[in-house]
């Protein structure tokens, strides 16, 4: 597995220490933390509470974390074991409005398989591409995607590199000799995906992201939240016309369109969105979580997308175009989580999905990518207030 460049493990590092922050915990007394210890019979003491200790930061900390015992139940352990599998997936579609053609191309899906240990809500670990063992040669490919849940706030960081390994998946509007190279190796797509996803759980005291996507809390009775978010991505595409099969550049009668001849397509993505998320408690220890949220981004070009014949423009001024209906696309990120967890063991699946549009011109582009995890695992080594 590659290593991601220093400054992106800078910028991971800073917010694991902020993940850090906002987990939950409890006192030693096992009181949840922002909630007051519970007082005596006032009739025995007519003496005023004391002040509860700590400075600013820890008390914010304690109010950022504080949840409904009734709905959640904190993690008890400080250690972790967990058996992982990943399989990630990508399709990329290009799309010719004018002539209604559509070429859809995906990397080859990669199966990942690995242990992890974790301690309280940091899991590290290490996985290994299943596809490439024996065949002695290292894949050109980096999927690097983080999530990291507490009860308050949530954030997605995204690192791909997807190579060129892609293929031709499907061909619409160029007849029946583009079926036939449906399936081919297409070397001449790259693509390259950076970005940061932040959101906000309004519900967090009672709804809990990490109890169905982190296995540190558990879901004790059903409940749902609003979220709202920002996030911002960069998208990179290099596309090689002359690498495509020679049925589809080549096909009397079903001509491919001139909106394909791109050779750098590269944008800012800028978004806000707003979704719900629900935690259905079906079975004691059991539990289903369905989330979406719809995004409405605005994509900045970085690069013009031009013809290969053609010679380069230069950019078109930001304010001139801003508020061009082609600048405002709809995005959309989708969780599914199902997870068995009796606080001692946990097993379950997770899959997010993330999906991104895109329009220039008579062009548009679609990019969804995600990942679906398998996972079984067990807690050890009580928390001093649980023993």
């Amino acid at each position: 597995m590659k290593t991601p460049p220093a400054s992106l493990r800078h910028a991971w590092a800073g917010l694991l220490l902020l993940f850090a922050a906002t987990q939950p915990c409890r006192g030693q007394d096992g009181a949840d933390m922002g909630v007051p210890p519970a007082m005596g019979n006032a009739a025995a003491s007519t003496e005023m509470p004391k002040p509860e200790k700590g400075n600013i930061f820890s008390k914010f900390f304690k109010a950022f974390n504080a949840m409904d015992t009734t709905y959640i139940s904190p993690n008890r352990y400080n250690w972790a074991f967990m058996l992982q599998n990943t399989n990630s997936f990508e399709t990329y579609a290009l799309h010719s409005r004018e002539l209604g053609q559509k070429l859809s191309f995906s990397p080859k899906p990669a199966v990942k398989i690995g242990p992890y240990l974790g301690w309280r809500w940091i899991f590290l670990g290490y996985t290994f591409e299943v596809s490439s063992l024996g065949k002695g040669h290292e894949s050109r490919k980096t999927e690097l995607e983080l999530s990291l849940y507490s009860a308050m706030l949530g954030c997605d960081l995204i690192y791909r590199r997807t190579g060129d390994d892609f293929r031709l998946r499907k061909a619409k509007g160029l007849g029946e000799a583009a079926k036939d190279v449906e399936g081919e190796n297409c070397h001449g797509i790259n693509v390259k995906v950076t970005g940061i996803n932040a959101y906000y759980i309004f519900n967090h005291k009672r709804f809990s992201y990490p109890a169905a996507f982190a296995q540190s809390t558990v879901q004790r009775k059903s409940c749902g939240s609003w979220k709202a978010g920002f996030s911002y991505t960069r998208h990179e595409l290099d596309f090689n016309y002359d690498a495509l099969p020679h049925a589809l550049t080549q096909n009397p009668g079903h001509e491919l369109s001139q909106d394909f001849r791109i050779d750098k397509l590269k944008y800012d993505d800028y978004s806000i969105s707003c979704g719900y998320a629900y935690n259905w408690v079906f079975k004691r220890n059991w539990l289903l979580c369905v989330s979406l949220a719809p995004a409405i981004g605005y994509k900045r070009t970085r690069s013009n997308v031009l013809p290969i014949e053609t010679e380069d423009e230069e950019e078109t001024p930001f304010w001139s175009s801003f508020f061009t209906l082609d600048n405002f696309n709809f995005d959309v990120t989708g969780r599914i989580g199902l997870v068995w967890n009796n606080t001692k063991y946990f097993g379950g699946l997770s899959l997010i999905l993330h999906n991104y549009n895109y329009r220039h011109n008579r062009l548009s582009v679609n990019n969804t990518f995600g990942t679906l995890n398998f996972y079984v695992g067990l807690n050890f080594h009580k928390r001093k207030a649980y023993r």
